[in-house]
This record gives C-alpha cells, sequence and structure tokens, in this order.
C-alpha cells in the first residue's frame, strides 16, 4: 500500500476532489441538514450551515495526513457544487484492505451516479493506494446500495443480523467485498 492521500479523479459525468470550506452550504443544502438522506448513515443531520463548515474544516485539516481519503463528489457542469461525497472510513494494513463508505444528496440518486464514483474509488484503491481488498457495507434497508455494488463487480461477503441499531431502526448490516485480482 501506497499513502498517497487524497488525489483528484474523473469520470465521465463526475469530479472527485477534495473538500474547501467553501462546500459548506452546498452540501448543507445537498444532503448534511436531510433526515431523509442521511437515514442509513452513522451521523445526524446538521441542524444548521456551521456545523457542516466545521466538519470540512476538519476534513482539509485531515489532508495532509497521507493515509486519508475523503472525496467531494461534482457534476462536471459543476465542479464547485458537491452533490456527495466518498471516503475510504478504515484501513487495515495486516491484509492491505480498506472500508469504503459514501452518500449522495437526494436530488442525484437513481442516476447511477454513485455506481460511477465507487468504480472510479476502486481503480483509485487498487492501481494507485495498492489495497489489495476493498468492503463496503449498507443496511438491509438500503438495497439501493446493493444494486451500486453489485454494478461494480464487488460481490457479497457477509450478513450480520441485526448489526445495525440508530436511529430508531434495527436492521442487518450487509457486507460487500472486491479483491484486487477479481475486479
Amino acid at each position: 500500500m501506497k499513502a498517497i492521500g487524497t488525489q483528484t479523479l474523473q469520470t465521465d459525468r463526475l469530479i472527485l476532489r477534495r473538500f474547501v470550506e467553501s462546500d459548506a452550504e452546498a452540501m448543507f443544502q445537498n444532503w448534511a441538514s436531510s433526515a431523509e438522506n442521511l437515514t442509513y448513515v452513522t451521523w445526524d443531520p446538521h441542524s444548521d450551515v456551521d456545523v457542516t463548515r466545521n466538519s470540512i474544516r476538519n476534513w482539509v485539516a485531515s489532508y495532509t495526513n497521507p493515509n486519508y481519503y475523503k472525496w467531494a463528489i461534482c457534476l462536471k457542469e459543476k465542479p464547485e457544487q458537491v452533490i456527495g461525497d466518498i471516503s475510504i472510513v478504515a484501513i487495515d494494513e495486516n491484509d492491505s484492505s480498506c472500508e469504503i463508505g459514501y452518500v449522495l444528496g437526494k436530488n442525484y440518486w437513481s442516476r447511477s451516479l454513485m455506481t460511477e464514483v465507487l468504480k472510479a474509488i476502486l481503480d483509485f484503491c487498487f492501481t494507485q493506494a495498492g489495497f489489495q481488498k476493498v468492503k463496503v457495507r449498507y443496511t438491509s434497508l438500503n438495497p439501493a446500495s446493493s444494486h451500486v455494488m453489485d454494478k461494480t463487480g464487488m460481490s457479497y461477503l457477509k450478513t450480520i443480523s441485526n448489526g445495525v441499531e440508530r436511529k430508531g431502526y434495527l436492521a442487518d448490516l450487509i457486507y460487500y467485498q472486491i479483491n484486487r485480482e477479481n475486479r
């Protein structure tokens, strides 16, 4: 594995780049303030844009760490407006693996954008950062995430029954994985 930090990536329709403080308003509007948008993530909606701005400040400071990977997702036609984010949320150096987490603003769902993003991040993980395995997990109440994983070539790994309890629900936690040699 190579600790190379968050690099700018492009797909056909998207730019994946580092967050900047000026992203706060768009992030707050597009997903950070929406309970519906954040139902299946570990954090709660932001009460105001200052909370979002403080989160971004922390992320920007973390970019000095070469093992920190967090991308703002932007449409190419509006690179200054973030519509979601994707990050490496855990790294296991013992088996050269990582886990990815993501969120996309509701107005951008059902366009295969997250599939496009995840494919780019998987390519980055394997060809640039040198990971051997990548995992993603989702709650059983959010089957749309399984479609993203299926479309990117990931395979079902395991289910942890009642593995997540938060925000008033109890659900299974489902893991998918892809290995470098299987992509």
